[in-house]
């Protein structure tokens, strides 16, 4: 027992050695040590951020690249037909404003013709 006893003490010992030392090197480098792991945060977060970045601007490309397509696989069309059927939608418009035109001429036309078959059998 006095030999373990002994050993653990001495082990204690050598261990509260070890911590004072490293307390004594923490203390001296402690503002020194706090740099250098600022510096180290920064330049992974630098790092980091400059991989987002380039993936983010890669993915902004992509997205720009796929807008386009899709404008010229639909927009441009789309556009064309819009604009085929407002000028189809104006010459309907105009074909019915013709036809109401002619309707009217027909009528006035029909109503002289039986004042004039009413003036002829008057005579």
């Amino acid at each position: 027992i006095f030999c373990s006893s002994a050993a653990a003490n001495e082990d204690a010992i050598k261990l509260n050695e070890t911590l004072r030392t490293q307390e004594k090197i923490l203390e001296k480098n402690l503002p020194e040590l706090q740099s250098e792991a600022e510096g180290m945060v920064m330049e992974m977060r630098n790092r980091e951020l400059s991989m987002q970045e380039k993936i983010a601007q890669d993915e902004l490309k992509n997205a720009e690249d796929l807008l386009d397509k899709v404008k010229k696989l639909f927009g441009e069309p789309s556009e064309k037909n819009e604009d085929l059927k407002n000028e189809v939608r104006d010459k309907l418009a105009n074909y019915h404003s013709k036809v109401d035109d002619a309707q009217d001429l027909l009528r006035e036309a029909t109503s002289k013709i039986w004042e004039a078959d009413r003036l002829s059998a008057f005579n």
